[in-house]
């Protein structure tokens, strides 16, 4: 058998006004108190009043959802939640979607209309709307001794009924004037599917009914005696005591699963946790600032930095080593800078020997530090120009005079070491290494943000967010 959201409604919406009027009597302007893992629902009347909660669902403004408890188990005690899961049982077996889907789009009156039909399947038929702030409200079933109804009449049954078809909640009047009284233990009977005679312990009553609305109401003989009566009352009895075997049930399924899901959670953390910790140890065992060689097969540097290592994505089989760069002058420059070191016969070339600090007296350092070391230079040439001996003798002579000028300002002139032609590296292209070393040198805690920010990532690619975050709408 399957119904709809609007059935069960219909079947609770009348034995819910009953409910909700003796709760309101007990309640008055009072404040509430609630505590779930009690679980208790108190009223602050004089005297006071304490009910058992039990937790359906939120609404929430901000995030304009509904979501049922049952959505995350394990966050609120099992009997706080077993109504709920109820419902949902109720509704999978009736083919009810609205009470089995998790998350709801809220609508205008979505959230009580939920309750009702909660209330047709659990046997629970008061509930309580409590604010929790931020636009959030959570719906309650509360349940006690406190609230028993008395004896049936149907005096009181048809106030009831008038009263609650105000809110024009109800659609299939048959259906709900049916249900009222054999949850109430009243005794119904049927002439047609437009007449029926309700009999209570004070009378009857007939209804009218006309396209499934009640069209009219009038005094009535009893159609029973107390035999009947006793026998409605027992079933109505037999009813409550099936729908609390199924919250039993309901509870049974309510602990089985949110221990299932408490621990896929903690599952969850432990892997989440272990993944985070494996990348900062890959990336703190990974070398930072050593500087790495050039490898076979890796192709040097272009004048025009097309092709440098910088701008290459790493190779897995990548080892560390050495950065050694070169500079590779023009076609034009090479050919100009081979004609000057041929011009320079071999025995001019100054020794590369260094000269300690003992060579030198006082008066030779400060000489020294007022004149500035001059280097060997060679005479250029123009492009093109031959070397011959007579070239060649010409640059001996300057290099000559040039000795003598520094001899005789400082005493003995400075030999500065310089380096072969073919080392294919200078001075300043050794400083330009050690700042390209320093600048590419990557810290180790900028690497392990970097690891943070990439466990962070693939965490929240799929970590889901908290359910109390998305309960209360925050």
């Amino acid at each position: 058998m399957t119904k709809t959201l609007q059935d069960l409604i219909d079947e609770a919406i009348f034995i819910s006004t009953e409910y909700q009027a003796r709760l309101a009597e007990l309640t008055g302007e009072s404040d509430w108190s609630v505590d779930f893992s009690a679980p208790s629902f108190t009223l602050k009347s004089d005297p006071s009043v304490s009910l058992t909660p039990s937790l359906l669902g939120t609404e929430s403004e901000q995030r304009g959802s509904w979501i049922w408890s049952w959505q995350e188990l394990g966050h609120f005690p099992d009997e706080v939640v077993a109504a709920a899961v109820q419902a949902r049982e109720a509704g999978e077996n009736l083919g009810v979607q609205e009470l089995t889907t998790d998350e709801l789009v809220l609508s205008e009156g979505l959230a009580r209309r939920l309750t009702l039909a909660a209330k047709a399947v659990t046997g629970l038929f008061a509930h309580y709307p409590a604010a929790a702030g931020g636009g959030v409200r959570a719906w309650l079933l509360v349940d006690g001794p406190q609230l028993e109804l008395p004896e049936p009449t149907v005096h009181r049954m048809g106030r009831v009924m008038a009263q609650a078809l105000q809110t024009n909640t109800a659609v299939h009047h048959q259906r709900a004037v049916d249900s009222y009284a054999r949850l109430r233990g009243a005794h119904i009977s049927w002439d047609t599917e437009a007449c029926a005679v309700i009999t209570a312990s004070d009378g009857a009553l007939r209804l009218w009914f006309d396209e499934h609305r009640i069209s009219g109401i009038e005094p009535a003989e009893p159609v029973v005696d107390q035999r009947d009566l006793a026998r409605a009352a027992k079933q109505a009895e037999e009813n409550r005591q099936s729908l609390r075997a199924d919250a039993r049930r309901a509870l049974s399924i309510a602990h089985r699963e949110s221990e299932q899901q408490r621990r896929a959670r903690e599952e969850a953390e432990a892997q989440r946790v272990a993944a985070t910790e494996a990348a900062l140890s890959d990336t703190t065992e990974a070398p930072t600032a050593t500087p790495i060689e050039q490898t076979e097969g890796v192709e040097p540097a272009r004048a025009d930095g097309v092709g440098a290592p910088f701008d290459q994505e790493p190779r897995e089989d990548a080892e560390p080593g050495i950065v050694s760069t070169h500079v590779v002058p023009d076609e034009g420059e090479e050919s100009v800078g081979q004609t000057r070191r041929d011009a320079v016969p071999a025995a001019d070339v100054p020794s590369s020997a260094p000269v300690s600090d003992a060579d030198l007296a006082p008066e030779q350092e400060a000489v020294t530090d007022q004149h500035p070391i001059v280097e060997e230079q060679t005479v250029p040439l123009a492009d093109g120009a031959p070397a011959d001996s007579e070239d060649a003798d010409a640059t001996e002579s300057a290099l000559d005079r040039l000795r003598a000028e520094q001899a005789e300002a400082g005493g003995r002139p400075q030999r500065q070491e310089r380096p072969a032609a073919s080392a294919g590296s200078s001075a300043t292209g050794q400083r330009s290494d050690d700042r390209d070393a320093q600048r590419y040198a990557e810290p180790v805690s900028e690497q392990e943000e970097a690891a943070e920010r990439q466990a962070a990532q693939a965490e929240d690619g799929t970590k889901k967010k908290g359910f109390f975050s998305r309960f209360f709408g925050l």
